[in-house]
C-alpha cells in the first residue's frame, strides 16, 4: 500500500490576525506577545503561526522567535515539540513561521495563553495561517512521540475537533515505532471503554488501521477518543481516504510448518494489480519472541504491470533453538507477522524449583489426606442415559491455606451402568475468563451419558471456577442453589503466599478428583488418562505429577502456567496481574514464589506418555511457555503437535487424535487377582504383594473401594 498523493489539505488557506501591536524581544529574552487561547479555537495541527519581524538586533548572538504557553497555574512552559524560528541568517523584514502540532494545541487548550517570545527582534503582526481540510480528505491529525511504556497506564487524548472533517469509510491510522513484546493498542471512548466497532489489538508492522463506521464517527465527532495501550511509541495519527491508497496484494504462505532445524526460509508473494510497474521494497524483520532484534532481510524487486513475483528470504546464519517473530513488510505495508520455531524441542527452559519444592507438595498432599472427602452425588437426569448416569459431584478439598475449613469443589461425573470397570478420563478446565456474573451466560459443559460410553469420566471445576461460579439457572438443573466465586481473580488470589495461593488449592482439587474416581466401582484406575487445554493443560501436568495413581497417558493442550520468568517478558497477561499484586516482593522473590506452581518444575515427576500441542501464534500462552514443561519431561514416550497458524486454540482434529492416543496406551491386561481357594467370607481383608484387598459379597475390591 502506498499513497498516490498524500494531500493534507485541498482547500485554500486563510490568514487571520491574532496580534497587531509592535513588541520587542530583547537579548535577555524580555518582552512577549500574549494570545488568548480562544483565538486558536479553529486551528488544527499543521497550521502556522506567522510572526512578521520588522527588525533584527545586530548585537544578539542567536536572534530567534519562540513559542511558549501559560498553564492554568500561570506557569510558563516551553513546548516539547520544535517551536522556534532562527533569525541569525535572516534580514528583516521577514515572516517567521512556526508549524503548530496537535500536542502544542492541546497544551494551549488545557492552559490560558499562547506566548510569542524570543530574543533580538521587533515585530508588529502575528497571524494564523489555517488551511481547512475537505471532508474525507487524507490528513495528519496528530504527530509526536508518545511512549506507552511496558504496562497499561499511559494514554493520549484526541479531541473531537480533530475529527471535524472525518467521514464514514475513512481509515483511522495509528503509526508507531519501538514495538515491544505484547504490544497492544486500544481506541477508547470518552468513558474509557473500547470504542464501538473496534477491539484491543496486538500490534505488528508499522501502523494499525481501523475503518471509521457510522457509530464510530458519531462518537469521534462528539467526544474524540482516548488512545491507550502498552509496548509501543505512537508517532502519528492520520485520517486516510482509501482512494488515496494503492494496495499491492501480499501473501506469506506457511513453509515447513514454520518450524525449522536452524535456518528459516520465507516467501512473500506480491501481486501488482495496476497497469504500471511497481517497485517492491521488501524486508523481513526477525526478532526473538521477547522482541530483541536478531536480523533484517532486504530485497528490492520490480513487479511488472498486472504481474506478480515470489520474493524468497533466508538468513545467512543459523538461529539458536527457540521461538522468533518474523515481520514481513513491503512498501511500508505489513504482509504478515508471525511466530516461527527453530528446533523447538531443544529450547531450554531450565527448572527453577526451590529446594523445598518436593516437600511443599508432599505436605499439601498430606493435608489433603486428612480431609474427609464426603462426596455428594446428585443425578443430572436430563443428561443420564442407559449407558451412563451423569452426576453433579460435590466433595471436600483442602482449605485455602494451612488451616481452615475444607473447600467444597464440584464436577460432572459420568458413571457407566454395566457394572464393569472402565478406563477413566479426567477432564481439566481452562481459566473461567469467559464468564462474568450477569454477562455472557456461559453454561459449563455437561456431557451426555452417551458421549463416551466406554469411559468413566470426570469434568472437574476447581475452586471458584466454572460450576462453582454459576447461579442455579446458569447450570444444568441439579436442584441446588447458586454457587458463588469468592476468590475474585484466581491468578491474583493470595498472590505471594505459597501456602494459601489459589493454585496450591486448585492442584489439590485435581488430586482429590482422582481420589474420588478411585472410590467408584466402575473405575479402572489402571487405565487412568487426563486432558485439558490452557489452564486445563496446566492442571493435566500438575495432576500427572502429583497424583497418587499413575496416569497411563495425558494430553495437555496449549498449557498455561509455564516458565513464568520468560512468560512475563513475552505477553502482558497474566504478567500485569502479577505486577499489580507484587507488593514489596522483588522480582527474584516473586519468581521464586511462582516456581512452586510452574509446570516446568512439575514435569520431571511425570511418568505418563504425553501427547501435547501448541499454537505458534498463541498470544495468551505463547509457545515458549507451552513447550517448557514438555521439554522437561523425562519420559521418552511423548509427542508434540505444532499448529503453525493457530493462536490460543487447538485444531479441529485434536480431540480425535487425543482419544486415539489414549486408546493406543490402554492396558488391557487382566487385573490378575489371584483366586482364593476357600470359601469367601464377607468383608474379609487379605494382603497380596504388600497391597490390601477386600472380599465383600463375593466381589474383590482394593483398599480404595475399586472393584478388581
Amino acid at each position: 500500500m502506498y499513497f498516490v498523493a498524500l494531500s493534507l489539505c485541498l482547500a485554500s488557506a486563510t490568514e487571520t490576525t491574532l496580534y497587531s501591536e509592535e513588541f520587542t524581544c530583547t537579548d535577555d529574552w524580555s518582552g512577549f506577545a500574549q494570545i488568548e487561547k480562544a483565538a486558536l479555537s479553529g486551528a488544527t495541527a499543521g497550521d502556522q503561526i506567522n510572526v512578521y519581524v520588522t527588525a533584527i538586533s545586530a548585537g544578539t548572538e542567536w536572534p530567534q522567535v519562540a513559542l511558549q504557553y501559560v498553564d492554568a497555574a500561570w506557569e510558563w512552559h516551553d513546548f516539547a515539540d520544535p517551536h522556534s524560528y532562527g533569525l541569525w541568517d535572516q534580514t528583516a523584514p521577514v515572516k517567521a513561521s512556526i508549524e503548530l502540532t496537535q500536542a502544542m494545541l492541546d497544551n494551549v487548550e488545557d492552559g490560558l495563553y499562547l506566548i510569542v517570545k524570543g530574543a533580538g527582534f521587533t515585530a508588529n503582526l502575528i497571524t494564523l495561517t489555517h488551511t481547512p481540510s475537505e471532508a474525507g480528505s487524507t490528513q495528519s491529525i496528530w504527530s509526536g512521540s508518545k511512549d506507552f511504556g511496558n504496562a497499561w497506564g499511559e494514554w493520549e487524548t484526541l479531541s473531537a475537533s480533530l475529527f471535524a472533517n472525518a467521514v464514514e469509510g475513512q481509515l483511522l491510522r495509528f503509526r508507531f515505532t519501538d514495538l515491544r513484546a505484547g504490544a497492544q493498542l486500544k481506541v477508547g471512548r470518552s468513558d474509557w471503554e473500547v470504542m464501538d466497532d473496534t477491539e484491543i489489538v496486538n500490534l505488528s508492522g508499522r501502523y494499525q488501521d481501523f475503518t471509521v463506521t457510522a457509530t464510530m464517527l458519531a462518537k469521534l465527532k462528539a467526544n474524540g477518543t482516548i488512545i491507550s495501550g502498552l509496548g509501543f511509541t505512537l508517532t502519528e495519527v492520520l485520517l486516510i481516504n482509501p482512494a488515496d491508497l494503492r494496495t499491492l496484494n501480499l501473501f506469506v504462505p506457511v513453509t515447513d510448518n514454520w518450524t525449522y532445524a536452524a535456518r528459516p526460509s520465507f516467501t512473500i508473494h506480491v501481486e501488482n494489480p495496476y497497469d504500471e510497474a511497481v517497485t517492491a521494497n521488501a524486508e523481513i524483520e526477525i526478532a526473538t519472541d521477547k522482541m530483541a532484534p536478531v536480523d533484517t532481510l532486504h530485497a528490492v524487486v520490480n513487479i511488472p504491470a498486472n504481474g506478480s513475483d515470489n520474493i524468497v528470504f533466508t538468513t545467512e546464519n543459523d538461529l539458536e533453538a527457540g521461538f522468533y517473530k518474523a515481520t514481513c513488510i513491503v512498501n511500508d505495508d505489513l504482509a504478515r507477522a508471525f511466530v516461527f520455531a527453530i528446533n523447538p524441542t531443544a529450547a531450554v527452559s531450565a527448572p527453577d524449583a526451590q529446594a523445598d519444592f518436593a516437600s511443599f507438595w508432599a505436605a499439601a498432599k498430606t493435608q489433603l489426606e486428612a480431609i474427609e472427602m464426603n462426596p455428594v452425588l446428585t443425578e443430572i437426569t436430563a443428561k443420564s442415559t442407559a449407558a451412563r448416569k451423569v452426576y453433579l459431584v460435590e466433595f471436600n478439598s483442602i482449605p485455602d491455606g494451612l488451616t481452615g475449613d475444607p473447600v467444597v469443589v464440584r464436577g460432572y461425573y459420568c458413571e457407566p451402568q454395566d457394572g464393569q470397570p472402565h478406563p477413566v478420563i479426567m477432564h481439566y478446565l481452562g481459566y473461567d475468563s469467559g464468564y462474568r456474573p450477569g454477562g455472557q451466560d456461559v453454561k459449563p459443559y455437561c456431557p451426555s451419558g452417551d458421549a463416551e460410553p466406554t469411559y468413566a469420566e470426570f469434568y472437574l471445576s476447581t475452586r471458584g471456577q466454572s460450576i462453582n461460579n454459576r447461579a442455579a439457572e446458569e447450570r444444568e438443573a441439579d436442584g441446588k442453589g447458586d454457587f458463588v466465586n469468592t476468590y475474585g481473580d484466581w491468578f491474583a488470589f493470595h498472590f505471594g503466599d505459597k501456602d494459601s495461593y489459589y493454585y496450591r488449592g486448585a492442584f489439590m482439587d485435581c488430586v482429590q478428583a482422582i481420589r474420588f474416581m478411585a472410590t467408584r466401582p466402575t473405575s479402572d484406575m489402571n487405565n487412568l488418562f487426563g486432558e485439558g487445554q490452557s489452564q486445563g493443560g496446566a492442571f493435566t501436568y500438575a495432576a500427572a505429577a502429583l497424583s497418587d495413581h499413575p496416569f497411563r497417558a495425558i494430553a495437555p493442550g496449549i498449557a498455561f502456567l509455564g516458565d513464568f520468568p520468560d512468560y512475563f517478558d513475552i505477553v502482558n497477561w497474566p504478567a500485569y496481574v502479577a505486577r499489580e499484586n507484587q507488593g514489596t516482593m522483588t522480582d527474584a522473590e516473586m519468581f521464586a514464589f511462582l516456581s512452586y506452581f510452574d509446570t516446568k518444575n512439575l514435569a520431571p515427576s511425570i511418568t505418563a506418555a504425553t501427547y501435547a500441542c501448541l499454537g505458534l501464534q498463541d498470544n495468551v500462552c505463547p509457545p515458549h511457555t507451552n513447550i517448557a514443561p514438555y521439554n522437561n519431561l523425562t519420559v521418552t514416550d511423548k509427542q508434540l503437535v505444532i499448529n503453525p497458524e493457530l493462536m490460543h486454540q487447538v485444531s479441529g482434529t485434536w480431540y480425535n487424535e487425543m482419544m486415539a492416543f489414549f486408546a493406543a496406551h490402554m492396558d488391557n491386561t487382566p487385573t490378575g487377582v489371584e483366586s482364593i481357594q476357600h470359601s469367601v467370607v464377607s468383608n474379609q481383608k487379605y494382603f497380596r504383594n504388600g497391597q490390601m484387598i477386600i472380599v465383600r459379597d463375593n466381589k474383590i475390591y482394593n483398599a480404595l473401594g475399586q472393584q478388581l
